[in-house]
């Protein structure tokens, strides 16, 4: 995570929701043991496992921290073991947050001899306009994998449960509606609409717009975040969501939409960063200086918002904690856990950057719209 990566609430633990009822969700991952000691997270793993090569001292250090950390040791496997496949299940093979998940998840399924393979599941059928390939996680079973990792939302949710025939199934950074159907690790989304709030109201903006709502129910619990944020600052009646989705051609088009209203934002946030990259495309074409004339913030602290041309502030929404829990929870699943299902909110935290280093101009100065008849 960004060193000027701001807390979400210092009364919030960033591990885990703090009203989760879910048992064993506070347990270490890999990466926790590994940063504890200021190792990497393949030298913790050889000193679970016992290598030679890790000098004794060290290999007690690492289980101490281990089991104080409460890593699940029992699920460790021996160096040579291989044990199986986990599918992760996408909907997309563009969006680059999934690098950064896919990343955490093989290092902690690799304690237990796992790897990850990352399998797009999304088709376009005459009949419908986006529906899931459940061929493709029928094959996926027929070959065996131990389980499945689905990233976001997938459509036909109740066609693609039925594909996997029972194999053990977590959901990652998707909608809290699935919460009780499986386990589920995802983003404390009202943290993050709320530190994009909060931030630019700080810088005293008021007119702020969010640009989501479409596409998923992640999408739409996002865009309740951002008008349950503003109404937090008595801002409810200036809270506009423009619909758009995840990409940044929608995006584009939603950005210039809100730059040709009568009532022009100084602020807009986005359902992702892909989204936020479209909106900054249509501030440009429309003369809009950023983030003199209008401020845009991001959601996923992608390699987009950190780029050069981008300087996007966004939220990150803490990947190697979400894919490595998700990874715990798949493979005590595969290891006969039969309890209740789990429901982990992660709280995210926000990254400041250029494009929403500056509030609002003076209404003096600002851009009138221009009708022509």
């Amino acid at each position: 995570m960004s060193s000027d990566a701001i807390p979400s609430d210092d009364s919030l633990d960033p591990a885990v929701d703090a009203g989760s009822s879910a048992a064993g969700e506070d347990r270490g991952t890999l990466r926790d043991v590994a940063n504890s000691l200021g190792i990497s997270s393949a030298v913790a793993l050889r000193a679970l496992r016992g290598s030679d090569e890790i000098k004794p001292q060290m290999a007690r250090r690492v289980r101490e921290t281990a089991e104080r950390l409460r890593f699940p040791l029992e699920e460790l496997s021996a160096e040579t073991e291989h044990r199986g496949v986990v599918a992760v299940l996408v909907n997309t093979m563009r969006n680059t947050w999934i690098s950064d998940l896919v990343r955490a998840i093989r290092i902690e399924l690799a304690a237990t001899g796992r790897t990850a393979v990352v399998v797009p599941t999304r088709r376009r059928i005459p009949e419908h306009p986006v529906a899931a390939d459940t061929d493709a996680i029928e094959d996926l079973v027929h070959l065996g994998v131990d389980g499945f990792l689905m990233v976001s939302d997938l459509a036909d949710m109740d066609h693609v449960l039925e594909s996997t025939a029972g194999r053990p199934f977590v959901g990652i950074g998707c909608s809290k509606s699935f919460t009780g159907r499986f386990d589920t690790v995802r983003i404390d989304d009202e943290v993050g609409q709320g530190l994009l709030v909060d931030h630019l109201v700080g810088l005293g903006h008021r007119e702020i717009a969010h640009v989501g709502g479409v596409g998923a129910a992640v999408a739409r619990e996002r865009a309740d975040a951002f008008r349950a944020a503003m109404a937090r600052h008595g801002l409810g009646e200036l809270a506009r969501v423009e619909p758009g989705d995840f990409t940044e051609q929608v995006g584009q088009t939603a950005g210039s939409m809100l730059l040709r209203g009568s009532q022009v934002p100084t602020a807009v946030t986005c359902a992702n960063d892909v989204t936020a990259v479209g909106v900054l495309s249509a501030a440009r074409d429309a003369g809009h200086s950023v983030p003199e004339e209008l401020a845009v913030a991001g959601y996923g602290n992608t390699s987009l918002a950190s780029s050069g041309v981008s300087q996007l502030t966004s939220v990150d929404p803490n990947s190697d904690r979400l894919g490595a829990l998700a990874a715990q929870f798949l493979v005590e699943r595969v290891s006969g856990h039969e309890g209740t299902t789990r429901d982990v909110a992660v709280a995210p935290s926000i990254v400041v950057r250029r494009s929403t280093s500056a509030g609002p101009r003076p209404e003096s100065t600002r851009r009138k719209r221009v009708s022509v008849d």
